[in-house]
């Protein structure tokens, strides 16, 4: 019989609310995480409850409703609802504490640890934010939750940190949703732990495991010989992103992909998921159900995750 630690489940939900602050409609959250906890590929693998649980936001209000303080109302308003449903949906009744809340304007972050696993043991608990965008008011930027989990024997244990990031619109905008993640690399820093020999203060990556996540905007960039490229062939395209074979056939020219794998420009050292096994995301116009502002988004939402040395 193994002797084996279980390994820890960590589920991530990021939602791109369109500035709808109070406006949203609890319902619209509800549709949007119940099926995330029902159908979810690890928990039909694992048939267990996750042990964390971290719900991204961006866009959660108007940039000028931000900087007035609003945000704390209405990510207040959401743990209470999110909370509810992740126990509702456990499928033995489990319960969840919220470990760390954190928002900066549109970007926020909601973290829940499991009673019986994480969520009475995570301590050293810490939260940062930093913006990007003009001027860095905040209409786009990251928000952060660190904590550590002490090792059933008493020992240092792990320590968990997890990045909700909004990162620079629209395709052409590569070389500023580069310097996004740099700005974030170097400006998101946290506390040394108590148990840390140093003084110094850390970047996301001095942790044991790392997932950074949330409205990435990297999205598909075809070159111009491509038998999509033309606006003409939209149609053939948003066709072919409607298939896993399709986003298969593409996934070369994901921005992020190439950026990370190729270039080596962002997410050093980190992994992402298939992500072409995920259907594109759409933005559609409020208030219709079949008009979209722009083309789907091939990786936009994007988790990637890095396990490193505490």
């Amino acid at each position: 019989m193994s002797t084996q630690p279980t390994r820890p489940l960590v589920q991530i939900a990021s939602y791109n609310t369109n500035l709808q602050a109070e406006r949203g409609l609890p319902q619209d959250l509800v549709d949007w995480l119940a099926p995330t906890l029902q159908v979810s590929s690890f928990l039909a693998r694992e048939r267990r409850a996750p042990d964390i649980f971290a719900v991204g936001f961006q866009e959660l209000l108007p940039l000028h409703l931000g900087l007035s303080g609003l945000s704390k109302s209405v990510i207040e308003s959401r743990n209470a609802l999110i909370l509810s449903q992740i126990e509702k949906h456990a499928p033995n009744g489990e319960r969840y504490t919220l470990i760390a809340k954190v928002v900066n304007v549109g970007v926020a972050l909601l973290v829940y640890g499991r009673d019986d696993s994480v969520g009475r043991r995570a301590c050293d608990v810490q939260t940062q934010w930093t913006s990007c965008g003009p001027l860095y008011m905040g209409n786009k930027g990251a928000v952060g939750v660190r904590f550590r989990v002490p090792g059933e024997d008493g020992g240092l244990g792990e320590v968990y940190t997890f990045v909700c990031a909004h990162l620079t619109a629209h395709a052409p905008k590569l070389a500023s949703r580069i310097q996004d993640y740099n700005h974030i690399v170097g400006s998101l820093l946290f506390p040394p732990l108590p148990s840390s020999s140093s003084s110094a203060p850390t970047t996301m990556f001095a942790t044991s495991h790392l997932f950074f996540f949330g409205d990435l905007n990297f999205r598909l960039s075809l070159p111009p010989t491509h038998e999509f490229a033309s606006r003409a062939q939209l149609p053939r395209l948003v066709e072919a992103l409607a298939t896993e074979d399709g986003r298969a056939a593409l996934k070369e020219h994901d921005q992020l992909l190439i950026e990370r794998d190729v270039k080596g420009t962002v997410f050093h050292g980190m992994r992402e998921g298939e992500f072409w096994r995920f259907k594109c995301s759409y933005k559609y116009r409020l208030g219709k159900v079949d008009e979209y502002e722009c083309v789907p988004p091939f990786a936009s939402f994007a988790v990637c995750s890095f396990q490193g040395g505490s």
